[in-house]
């Protein structure tokens, strides 16, 4: 059987809230099967402690109605107020169409008890799945959690706007070596300030400071030094987005 990984070639972490003990043997015996890492958690709290310290869950799978805090805020929390990009499974033993569409505003899917194996490890499977295609392992060049927030982890919304993201600045390049040879430095400025949101949008800090230097703070002479850093770093996003996403047609 071959174990589901995270993007670190681990097996997957997933943490449980089940106030139920039949419901929490269950799970952990589908687990122990599908050799996922299972860590109990009294309540959404616990969760919170948990994720404070360790930062490092693959999943989370939270009862509707755990308390003290429900499944819906402790899934809201985690990505608003801790800005994580962790999946969340929201179970519940009966829910109509309605409920569940108020669950998908909170998680990523919901699943019904009683828990029973095959749809459980489908449920999760595909959530992981899911989750770890839009998470390669972490590198120095780029970070997706700005996208999958702001989408809700729409993975053709990501793809496309990575996409976008590397036509866009690789026409800007260009423009700014023209520019560079015709010494419109004030064009040069332009530039920079018109992509630098860009390089933040994937947490590039190297590539947003290079182009508020030369925005606002650089002297002309020390600009076509910065615009070769700068085609560097990119260059370096671009091979690693490459590696990550092989199957979009991205500009080598």
């Amino acid at each position: 059987m071959k174990t589901l990984q995270n993007p670190h070639g681990e097996s997957a972490i997933i943490l449980l809230v089940e106030s139920n003990v039949l419901e929490r043997e269950r799970f952990s015996h589908t687990a122990q099967q599908e050799n996922w890492k299972v860590i109990i958690c009294q309540n959404g709290l616990n969760v919170i402690q948990w994720l404070r310290t360790n930062n490092n869950a693959d999943l989370l799978v939270i009862e509707e109605n755990s308390t003290p805090i429900s499944g819906y805020q402790i899934a809201d929390y985690i990505k608003t107020e801790l800005g994580l990009a962790l999946p969340v499974i929201i179970t519940t033993e009966e829910f109509s169409l309605e409920q569940e569409e108020r669950m998908l505003a909170y998680a990523e899917a919901v699943l019904k008890k009683p828990f029973h194996s095959p749809a459980l490890i489908s449920q999760i499977t595909t959530t992981l799945e899911k989750s770890i295609e839009l998470s390669p392992a972490q590198n120095d060049y780029y970070s997706l959690n700005y996208l999958i927030d702001l989408s809700g982890g729409d993975s053709k919304f990501i793809k496309e706007t990575i996409a976008l993201f590397i036509s866009t600045v690789n026409v800007e390049l260009r423009n700014l070596k023209q520019v560079l040879e015709q010494k419109d430095y004030i064009r040069i400025r332009e530039i920079a300030h018109g992509i630098k949101p860009s390089f933040e949008m994937i947490e590039n800090e190297t590539g947003s400071g290079i182009c508020r230097l030369l925005d606002s703070e650089a002297k002309e002479i020390d600009m076509p030094k910065l615009i070769d850093d700068l085609n560097l770093e990119f260059s370096n996003i671009n091979t690693q987005l490459i590696k990550d996403f092989p199957e979009l047609i991205l500009v080598k």
